[in-house]
């Protein structure tokens, strides 16, 4: 027998439910935070690892080990995020499994395009900005559609 979230019971739909607010909060810093370090540009991403003396605040270059240990972190524990909403979210039937193979699937490849793009920026090509931006966004769509839908799988789907 295969569980689904719209047959759980009050308190894990409760627990769900705090868990995920919890998690949007804290996904939410993290994007305004890039936001103000970035403004959401790819000018401003170049400037953010590359460094720049034209800003209000002066940005310098990021090191290899500076980078290394973002990209680290950021994998790490962006990756982990992912597969905990990914298993709440494996667990709903609201999407086609077309839909939701896609969105279990899509926002590791946005992690790796990513922070690649953004080693790229720093190392190799800094016009490879746009690409951390439109995976960035792209990671931020699947992450909201999967919140969204479980959500409502959880609180607005008659069993």
């Amino acid at each position: 027998m295969t569980f689904r979230l719209r047959e759980a019971d009050s308190i894990l739909k409760l627990f769900i439910t705090v868990f995920l607010c919890v998690l949007t909060v804290g996904y939410a810093i993290g994007l305004f935070f890039v936001d103000h370090t970035t403004a959401a540009t790819p000018t401003g991403i170049e400037e953010q690892f590359l460094g720049s003396e034209h800003t209000a605040e002066m940005k310098y270059e990021k090191s290899a080990g500076e980078m290394f240990l973002f990209l680290h972190n950021h994998l790490l524990s962006l990756s982990l995020v992912f597969f905990c909403l990914g298993s709440i979210f494996y667990c709903s039937t609201i999407v086609s499994p077309g839909w939701k193979t896609f969105l279990l699937v899509e926002p590791f490849v946005a992690l790796l395009t990513t922070f690649g793009g953004i080693a790229l920026v720093r190392f190799a090509a800094p016009w490879m900005s746009w690409l951390v931006l439109v995976s960035g966004i792209s990671l931020f769509v699947c992450y909201a559609a999967m919140v969204a839908l479980i959500l409502a799988e959880l609180w607005l789907v008659r069993t």
